[in-house]
């Protein structure tokens, strides 16, 4: 999986597959683009910063939604040290988001 962000243009893009597209739509300002079998091979997210807030600090939640993975596989990546996080009220975990999207990509 590769993920771009262009904070520039408020836009981050998803690719799951590396293969041709073969036919894209858009909804909701989501561009979802699939090979010619149908599959999903990546998305494109316009006006990124509405639909995963415009802050530069991320919950677990919405963390995971950035990059597609599951709470479970977060707390792996936490563990073996791959993504930087804090505790500031001791408990729930917090993240930069600039940290989890150079994680993505």
């Amino acid at each position: 999986m590769k993920v771009i962000h262009l904070p520039d243009i408020d836009y981050v893009s998803i690719e799951f597959r590396d293969v041709p597209e073969a036919k894209s739509y858009l909804e909701n300002g989501i561009i979802v683009r699939e090979d010619k079998k149908g599959n999903i091979i990546g998305i494109d997210i316009l006006d990124s910063s509405k639909l995963f807030g415009d802050k530069g600090i991320l919950t677990m939640k919405e963390a995971c939604r950035l990059l597609g993975i599951s709470e479970a596989t977060m707390r792996r990546k936490i563990k073996q040290g791959k993504i930087k996080f804090t505790k500031p009220n001791g408990k729930d975990y917090r993240f930069k988001k600039s940290d989890i999207l150079k994680f993505g990509a």
